[in-house]
């Protein structure tokens, strides 16, 4: 890859790429800069985000155009659909809501159907989708259960 015009082939992709995965605004840039490697920068808005400034950033380096591009590529190639995207970020506020239920000191009788829940979906996703790595959900299902478990607050 040496012209610009195969640079932009390569690029120009990326957004809809990105859109498809379920990132909103999603943007693309190649840094070319003197004295330096070559980077791609990618980014998105957060989700739920409020302001045009709250957004996920990403960098990719290389020595080359086409390394920099290839490390984007499969970056992007490995998000998840927009779909389980969409699930996962639904199971990080529900795991939210359960600490800050814990926090207030709500009931467990309350508390304890939304730790069903969350334990479903992460149950059904691992079933569904064997490939994710689910570390994360599955840490705050573990931790929303201890917290929401009535013999936690036992000596």
């Amino acid at each position: 890859m040496t012209t610009i015009e195969e640079i932009y082939a390569a690029i120009n992709p990326m957004p809809a790429m990105l859109s498809a995965k379920g990132k909103v605004k999603p943007v693309t840039q190649i840094q070319i800069e003197a004295n330096a490697r070559i980077s791609v920068h990618i980014n998105w808005s957060k989700a739920g985000a409020r302001n045009d400034w709250d957004k996920e950033y990403k960098c990719f380096i290389g020595d080359t155009a086409e390394e920099a591009i290839c490390e984007a590529l499969a970056f992007i190639t490995a998000l998840p659909d927009a779909k389980i995207a969409k699930l996962h970020d639904f199971m990080g506020q529900l795991g939210k809501v359960i600490d800050s239920g814990r926090e207030l000191g709500i009931d467990v009788e309350y508390l304890n159907p939304l730790t069903e829940t969350m334990k479903r979906l992460s149950e059904n996703m691992a079933f569904r989708h064997p490939r994710l790595i689910l570390t994360k959900t599955l840490l705050s299902v573990n931790h929303a259960q201890r917290l929401t478990d009535p013999r936690h607050d036992q000596p």
